[in-house]
């Protein structure tokens, strides 16, 4: 069957923030043959190409996108489980919080944490997404993709995705290669190790707690921020947090949590808002931030504002446009810096904004 190639295309309705303009040409692809199909399309018209999953990461511009958009829709998951090691195949089209759903109604432990996060599986990926003590990378085995300049297929290991915190080669790379699918190696049977305190906290009277346990409670916290977009929860246009949080050196950092306590900003954060990392370095919490410069939850700024749950959540009030949000964050981002000497960088993707 040919592929199917739409013409000015609407995105919007194709993300979570629920804005952006038109995609010149838009088509689906459900296979590796469909991925070669619409690679050859965008060579031969010379447009370039956007890989889109599930639209929870990205804010597309109010012109569209002047090229190809490839909605990656490849679907498979399936289990090879062992006495002591399960590897899970996973088409990167698949949704990620059923992937995690699946992964522990088998008793698979190793993503149980990431659950309630929306998105498609490859997105998942390419971001290099993590929650409550677990990240992707920590169980990833194998990526294969397509090189888009030549449709071959590549496959990469774990230390070859280049994966740093929110970050991956793919994404450091967009339209160099589309995640088909990948390969993770999860503990049949294993028990989640809860070092993130709102877990902690959570099962503080409990001895012992399942991997669905762990899930409930995920999601759970998860939406008391506003953080979950699955059926009978409260859902907002959002792309979740906007911006990552910053590491900054020891010696920043103490500049940091003088001014943060001299402003009365402490009583806006959640303890604990900073963690130490490698190197000696500190990561702070960018909600803390945000809250302490005058961004505190339910801000507005005409159509678009801060989720009254969580300080990191911008969303879309109404019939926003992309200008509104991107000169909310630039606000957001410009106070940080005047009062706390850190620059913001957004963990969401900027389509088109070259």
């Amino acid at each position: 069957m040919a592929l199917k190639v739409q013409e000015n295309y609407p995105l919007k309705q194709l993300t979570t923030f629920e804005i952006g303009g038109l995609a010149a040409f838009y088509t689906q692809v459900t296979s590796l043959e469909e991925v070669r199909e619409a690679l050859e399309f965008a060579h031969q018209k010379s447009l370039k190409i956007f890989i889109l999953g599930g639209g929870s990461n990205v804010l597309i511009s109010d012109e569209g996108f002047s090229g190809l958009v490839i909605h990656n829709q490849i679907q498979d998951l399936s289990f090879k489980i062992k006495d002591d090691e399960a590897l899970v195949t996973i088409g990167a089209g698949e949704d990620w919080d059923e992937v995690v759903k699946r992964c522990v109604e088998q008793d698979l432990a190793g993503i149980e944490c990431l659950s309630g996060i929306p998105g498609s599986a490859g997105g998942a990926v390419v971001q290099n997404i993590g929650a409550y003590g677990q990240t992707i990378s920590d169980v990833l085995e194998e990526v294969e993709a397509v090189e888009c300049g030549s449709g071959n297929i590549v496959k990469f290991n774990r230390e070859q995705c280049g994966f740093e915190y929110r970050d991956s080669d793919f994404k450091k790379n967009p339209g160099k290669y589309i995640v088909t699918k990948f390969r993770l190696s999860l503990v049949p049977h294993g028990r989640s190790v809860l070092n993130y305190q709102d877990l902690v906290k959570y099962f503080s009277n409990q001895n012992q707690h399942s991997l669905r346990d762990v899930r409930k409670a995920v999601i759970e916290i998860r939406a008391k921020k506003g953080n979950v977009i699955l059926p009978g929860f409260e859902k907002f246009k959002t792309a979740g947090s906007f911006f990552k949080n910053p590491i900054v050196s020891r010696e920043e950092f103490d500049k940091i949590k003088f001014l943060v306590k001299k402003n009365g900003g402490e009583s806006d954060c959640q303890d604990p808002w900073f963690w130490g990392v490698e190197d000696g370095k500190i990561k702070l919490a960018a909600a803390c931030l945000l809250a302490s410069a005058g961004f505190r939850k339910g801000y507005k700024q005409g159509r678009v504002g801060i989720s009254p749950k969580h300080p990191l959540a911008l969303i879309n009030i109404g019939e926003a446009t992309a200008r509104e949000m991107l000169a909310l964050s630039w606000n957001i981002k410009q106070a940080v810096k005047s009062k706390f000497g850190v620059e913001l960088e957004a963990e969401v993707k900027l389509l088109n904004y070259e």
